[in-house]
């Protein structure tokens, strides 16, 4: 049975502690104050900080199939070719991915 409890203990230490990284890249703060103390404070101390991280935006264009990860009205490689395509905002490029089923980052 005690061997139950450390195997929950440890899953939900690591799981705060890849959330920590993820969102506030304080992973090892997180981690060691979770694992020494309880993973209850190191929640309380993951809450209290703020995102430290910001987020990306991606632009896809529907013509060539290129994700770009700065912003851009129109995309510069149609543009080349003397086409004027917007791109289309995607907060994750696995949205883009997952209906074009390849990616091409430029």
């Amino acid at each position: 049975m005690l061997i139950y409890i450390i195997a929950i203990y440890l899953v939900v230490t690591f799981i705060l502690t890849a959330i920590g990284i993820e969102r506030y890249s304080e992973g090892l703060k997180i981690f060691i104050t979770s694992l020494l103390l309880t993973p209850f404070v190191g929640l309380v101390l993951m809450l209290r900080q703020k995102r430290s991280s910001s987020r990306i935006s991606y632009y896809y264009c529907k013509e060539c199939d290129y994700i770009f990860p700065v912003k851009m009205t129109n995309c510069p490689i149609c543009a080349e070719q003397h086409k004027k395509i917007r791109l289309t905002k995607y907060t994750s490029p696995n949205d883009v991915t997952k209906s074009i089923k390849t990616l091409n980052v430029a």
